[in-house]
């Protein structure tokens, strides 16, 4: 693991190897953009260059005790702070022992290093300890935060910290990767590029073949209105959503395709038959209906909506045709 694995960030890396090889490493960053796009990773690379011994410039060796211990996750000084359930926002006494920790010398490298992820979804509480800590930073410790959105961190925060701007990339281009350095026949790359709206890390993590069975189920399942006996209190919302965005995808094909688009503009590609075929049989109205239902159903499950009434409501908009 190391820069180089990290693709299409070339302004926040070109940061990040300058800050390393010029020593002049901040007390506090805020790693900017959605997931998937390799924030995580950038954090736990700086976090090697920055404590390994053989480092030459921003490379650290990937070789020695320390570089090995960070991959493994099981370094001493380096500490990933998450919230415990999706969407959730990160516990406050868990905020309090990384206050506690952050007061003492590292354990064995030069940096303790704190990354925080969802530093977004912290409630005032936890955001206020974390403030207090930036304005009297300690010399040997890094603070990390990954965040998706910058107005819901405290302004004072942002004002302390180092702001490194990380950016999806075009479809095309994970498309690319995917095929080229994953060895991902073309179709499936295409899927997974477009579907992840060019998230090159969600698209690797739903590259098994375990989710294109999936994502078959539900097709078949809409077409044939099954879909929606399943029990959804037993599905993670984790894979609630991503049924959504597969939804969303396939009625905004069959959308696409009613209003003219060709076929190398859909995104489920394996599927133009099928997709024709439903275009040719709904109407614009219903299909407009079930795509703001589908997006309102994510919604609610962000506001941790009860899942069964949520796909519900779902399943009564769709049955009407």
């Amino acid at each position: 693991m190391s820069f180089k694995n990290i693709k299409g960030q070339d302004s926040a890396l070109k940061f990040l190897k300058g800050t390393l090889e010029n020593n002049r490493i901040s007390h506090a960053y805020i790693f900017l953009g959605p997931s998937g796009v390799g924030r995580k990773l950038a954090a736990l690379n700086f976090a090697k260059a920055a404590n390994c011994p053989g480092a030459i410039g921003y490379d650290a060796c990937d070789q020695c005790p320390s570089c090995r211990k960070i991959d493994a996750s099981n370094h001493p000084d380096v500490f990933i702070l998450r919230p415990e359930k999706e969407s959730s926002a990160i516990k406050i006494e868990k905020v309090r022992e990384l206050i506690k920790d952050i007061g003492l010398k590292p354990y064995e490298g030069r940096k303790k290093v704190y990354i925080i992820d969802g530093a977004d979804l912290m409630k005032h509480e936890a955001s206020a300890a974390i403030l207090k800590t930036l304005e009297e930073p300690p010399t040997d410790a890094i603070i990390i935060l990954l965040a998706e959105n910058l107005g819901s961190l405290l302004r004072t925060i942002v004002s302390r910290s180092q702001v490194v701007r990380f950016y999806p990339l075009g479809a095309r281009e994970v498309e690319d990767i995917l095929v080229k350095e994953y060895s991902i026949e073309d179709k499936k790359a295409h899927i997974l590029s477009h579907l992840f709206s060019g998230r090159l890390g969600e698209a690797l993590k739903y590259k098994d073949e375990e989710f294109f069975t999936k994502r078959l189920t539900l097709i078949e399942g809409l077409a044939g209105m099954t879909f929606f006996e399943s029990d959804f209190e037993k599905i993670s919302k984790e894979d609630l959503k991503m049924y959504l965005g597969m939804m969303l995808s396939w009625y905004r094909d069959i959308m696409a395709r009613k209003f003219g688009a060709g076929d190398e503009q859909l995104i489920n590609a394996d599927k133009v038959e099928m997709i024709r075929r439903e275009a040719d049989s709904l109407n614009a109205g219903y299909l407009g209906g079930v795509i703001d239902q589908i997006i309102s159903t994510g919604s609610f499950l962000d506001q941790n909506a009860n899942p069964k009434l949520a796909m519900s409501m779902l399943a009564a908009k769709i049955r009407e045709r």
